[in-house]
């Protein structure tokens, strides 16, 4: 007769490690993204404290231990504090209350707690967040953060623009007259002279100053087109395509609807730096022999666009998308209330399309009827 044997039965719980479950409980605890800290209920002294809590109120860790909670609290608020944690102290709490950091600025939050034990000490979890009306508060400081910095953005602009026709006007006016002096005085020193055989010195310098004039007028231009102020957006468009496509031969194929018509300078301004700006991208980068830009108005806004069929390339890729071209368009637009669109794939070329709206100036704006 055999015995059978007593198969060992297998408990299906896994045995727990409490010291690997402690630290698992540590690194939540210190790595948690609202101040944490652990207090004693009695004292309400400093038994642990995680690293936003450091690093919020910018004591150490060492020095916190050494604190107890109402040290990080207003004066005022102690006695408050004292009645509701020791009110609380056994169940859970809520509350909102002032302190202060090791430097001395004001923090507001809301605090809620409930009791924890802690190495047999009964203790009290505390967890601060940002109060709603801190949050809200934070939101308002952003927006107006954000306010002064277009109108920041907005005020260099114009410093910019101001800048780059006062330089452009003096270049013409200063240097440039005393370049024609100059040219007259070899013209006149030649005729005094007059030789029957051209001296090729006096020869040379005439055509170095007539090359110097001729570059200090399209510096004086590229700076700040005097005809954009004088005559308008698309009569200083149709001046840059020619420049352009003498440059670069990329023929521009101009089609548009505001013939005679004038907009507020801030927004023609806008308008001519961006079609500069996307222009000079395809020169750079699309490889191709023709470029299309189309302008067009209403009462509302201003509508460019500016298409290839070139190499294009991927606007999500951070390398390409966020260029400083097409960055330095995005902020023209922006600084005027308007806005881009873009698309563009890999040897499918690219399209930009700009709105820029007339805004509280459409008043004074000459558009035409469509």
């Amino acid at each position: 007769m055999q015995l059978q044997r007593k198969r060992p039965s297998i408990d299906p719980t896994p045995s727990i490690d409490p010291r690997r479950s402690e630290n698992q409980y540590q690194t939540i605890f210190d790595c948690y993204p609202h101040p944490t800290w652990i207090l004693d209920r009695a004292t309400l002294r400093f038994l642990a404290v995680n690293d936003a809590a450091v690093e919020r109120y910018g004591y150490s860790r060492a020095e916190f231990l050494d604190m107890s909670y109402p040290d990080i609290h207003l004066a005022d608020d102690g006695v408050e504090l004292k009645q509701k944690l020791g009110q609380f102290g056994g169940s859970r709490g809520a509350s909102d209350w002032r302190q202060r950091t090791k430097s001395g600025s004001l923090v507001r939050i809301h605090a809620v707690w409930r009791p924890v034990p802690f190495n047999r000490v009964p203790a009290i979890l505390m967890i601060g967040e940002s109060t709603p009306t801190a949050r809200r508060r934070l939101l308002v400081e952003t927006e107006e953060g954000r306010d002064r910095l277009l109108a920041l953005s907005r005020r260099l602009v114009e410093i910019q623009e101001t800048e780059r026709s006062d330089l452009a006007r003096e270049l013409h006016d200063e240097i440039g007259q005393l370049l024609t002096g100059l040219k007259l005085l070899i013209a006149a020193g030649a005729r005094r002279e007059s030789r029957e055989v051209p001296d090729p010195d006096q020869e040379e310098m005439a055509a170095i100053v007539n090359e110097l004039i001729g570059r200090l007028r399209d510096i004086s231009m590229s700076l700040r087109p005097p005809m954009l102020d004088e005559i308008g957006l698309l009569p200083t468009l149709v001046w840059h395509f020619e420049r352009y496509t003498a440059r670069t031969r990329v023929r521009v194929v101009l089609r548009q609807t505001i013939e005679g018509a004038r907009f507020p300078a801030p927004v023609e301004i806008a308008a001519f730096r961006i079609i500069q700006e996307a222009l000079t991208n395809v020169a750079r980068h699309a490889a191709v022999e023709v470029v299309e830009v189309d302008v067009r108005a209403d009462r509302e806004n201003l509508i460019l666009r500016i298409e290839d069929r070139g190499h294009g390339f991927d606007p999500h890729t951070p390398s390409t998308g966020g260029s400083a071209g097409i960055i330095g368009i995005q902020e023209r637009a922006r600084l005027v209330g308007g806005h881009l669109t873009l698309e563009s794939a890999m040897a499918a070329g690219t399209r930009i399309a700009v709105v820029l709206p007339l805004g509280s100036h459409e008043a004074d704006a000459q558009v035409p009827q469509p």
